[in-house]
């Protein structure tokens, strides 16, 4: 085994063993300072969540459901049909290009807050 090889190998065991230890940290966070871990209230509202997201898929009519997608995709095609193609394609470009200037402009706040600590 090369030097590089065992040396990747040992970083990542290390970092495993930290990230281990840093999840074992955050199983005894009690943030709120109620006396119930919170991992314990995450799993806790999971397991609420579950149990209504069972009764809405209990409760669902699957027949009005089917009816009202094929409504749906029958209402998209006339609406896809109306639009200028040609016109939401230049659109598009121009969102693109704003999009990427709104990027550039957010990696400069970014950069300017971790230098000065604030934006303005």
């Amino acid at each position: 085994m090369s030097i590089k090889r065992k040396l990747t190998s040992v970083a990542v065991d290390s970092v495993i063993d930290y990230l281990h230890g840093k999840l074992n940290e955050l199983k005894e966070l009690d943030l709120d300072h109620d006396g119930v871990k919170d991992v314990e209230q995450v799993r806790d509202a999971l397991n609420r969540i579950s149990v209504r997201l069972k009764e809405v898929v209990e409760a669902t009519d699957f027949q009005k459901l089917a009816t009202g997608i094929d409504q749906i995709a029958s209402g998209t095609s006339l609406m896809l049909a109306s639009v200028d193609r040609q016109k939401l394609k230049e659109t598009n470009g121009e969102i693109m290009v704003g999009l990427k200037q709104l990027g550039k402009l957010l990696q400069l706040g970014i950069q300017e807050v971790k230098r000065d600590g604030k934006l303005l």
